[in-house]
């Protein structure tokens, strides 16, 4: 089963203008969702990743702007995230609002989690999904990377340069494009999405920021994130997919981070007609499903990305799930998207 997952509209501020720019009616494409240009600076607006996902795959195609969320994202600020935004722009250091992003994005998108961890002189930044859906999402994950490495820009100030960008998918646009967007190194068909910057940056003061502003926002914003600690399908989901990679989304470990033991986890899974194998294998299967078809990544990498012990564990997975094996299961997908 696809989640519901919501997205607040202000993640397409800068749509209208954009898409008059190309010739397109902004009105009449977002009418087709049930959406003005009002509500793309709404406070509490939201829509479903899926029509968001669509959204822009069926702009980028219909405008014939291949970098379309790219542009998007390179047009945004702190603003299209509204109380989170305030939260940012008055942390006192790129740390502080790093943390912060860590903590509330749900506000903004329940479908993604941002992380990050210090390696050597760099900081990772890792954008992980909890949406994945056989359908195009490339669009909706470049918007995703081109805003926050706007959000750098704009956080970190004019001394701000990148070392390198991941993306999971395979390129939508020429690598000139991206390079012209990213002023650094681009990789694509990584295991994780990621913006990797300088460890310096991260204790340096924040210009104009405003203590008594960010804690006002960060209590509102924690308030409306009591709500989802009642969603226990979208917390375990969450986990599962943030611990799949280090080999550690088994039911015990997930029931430790949430603070619970195994069995109070279990209940409270039965109480939502949720059974953690099933909910661990459709995670799994749609994120493979993504990667296959929205990436050159090479089937081992991923066997790893997603948990297996072995490539082979991955295969037999794959195809009892799918009725096919994963590479003939690519062909056939990328055969198909090459039609389209």
């Amino acid at each position: 089963m696809t989640e519901a997952y919501l997205i607040r509209c202000s993640a397409l501020s800068g749509f209208d203008r954009l898409v008059e720019s190309l010739g397109g009616d902004p009105k009449e494409i977002l009418k087709r969702y049930g959406l003005s240009i009002h509500d793309l600076t709404s406070e509490l607006k939201t829509m479903r990743i899926q029509d968001m996902v669509i959204l822009l795959e069926q702009c980028a195609q219909q405008l014939s702007c291949p970098d379309f969320g790219l542009r998007l994202g390179a047009a945004q600020d702190v603003t299209m995230l509204g109380p989170l935004g305030l939260v940012l722009k008055n942390s006192g250091t790129p740390r502080e609002a790093l943390h912060a992003v860590r903590g509330l994005m749900s506000f903004h998108n329940q479908s993604e989690y941002w992380d990050y961890h210090e390696h050597k002189q760099n900081v990772i930044i890792q954008r992980y999904e909890n949406f994945h859906d056989i359908s195009d999402t490339r669009q909706y994950k470049e918007l995703a990377l081109s805003a926050c490495y706007q959000l750098c820009n704009i956080i970190i100030g004019p001394s701000f340069e990148g070392v390198r960008l991941e993306f999971s998918h395979a390129p939508v646009a020429s690598l000139p494009v991206y390079h012209q967007y990213f002023k650094m190194d681009v990789k694509f068909n990584q295991e994780q999405d990621a913006i990797i910057i300088q460890r310096k940056y991260l204790d340096q003061a924040i210009h104009d920021s405003n203590n008594a502003i960010r804690m006002i926002a960060t209590n509102y914003l924690q308030n409306l994130n009591t709500l989802m600690a009642h969603d226990i399908r979208l917390q375990v989901s969450t986990l599962i997919q943030q611990t799949l990679g280090v080999q550690e989304h088994t039911i015990e470990n997930i029931a430790q981070l949430m603070h619970m033991n195994k069995r109070t986890l279990q209940r409270r899974l039965k109480d939502n007609d949720i059974v953690f194998k099933e909910l661990l294998n459709d995670i799994r299967m749609k994120s493979a499903c993504w990667h296959l078809k929205s990436s050159n990544m090479d089937i081992t990498l991923l066997s790893e990305m997603l948990g297996y012990s072995d490539v082979s564990c991955f295969s037999r997975a794959f195809k009892k799930s799918m009725n096919v094996a994963p590479l003939k299961w690519r062909a056939y997908a990328k055969d198909q998207r090459s039609v389209l």
